[in-house]
């Protein structure tokens, strides 16, 4: 991913129509441009098959980049498994350094998600 790409950017690109509930563009310490890859939990096999195939090996349109995207799948899946990933991690809390969310088509902060979770009061406390 093109290091200006936000992740506003790949939500215009990458439309979800219910096929993914979390999206996370790490960002650099600073937060001025992010770390070249992007995490997506799908909420099934067949919407993260379906998109390899559309974007495996091609690029996106709003920032011109010499590589193509490489599309693959990660060790850790799930949404509960990547909220507590994330919270292992050192994140900036600015927005744009904050996953996107989303469950029954609702946006959900950090706080919300591990309510939805059932892991009440877990981000951070580790």
């Amino acid at each position: 991913i093109p290091v200006m790409y936000t992740q506003e950017m790949l939500v215009s690109e990458w439309v979800n129509t219910g096929t993914f509930d979390f999206l996370y563009l790490p960002r650099s310490g600073n937060g001025q441009s992010n770390l070249t890859y992007a995490c997506i939990n799908f909420v099934s096999q067949e919407h993260a098959l379906a998109f390899q195939d559309q974007w495996h090996k091609k690029h996106l349109t709003q920032l011109v980049s010499r590589k193509p995207l490489n599309i693959s799948f990660a060790d850790v899946q799930g949404l509960l498994a990547n909220l507590m990933q994330l919270n292992k991690k050192k994140t900036c809390e600015a927005r744009q350094c904050q996953p996107i969310i989303i469950k029954n088509g609702q946006h959900l902060t950090l706080e919300q998600a591990w309510d939805v979770c059932g892991k009440r009061n877990v981000w951070k406390s580790q």
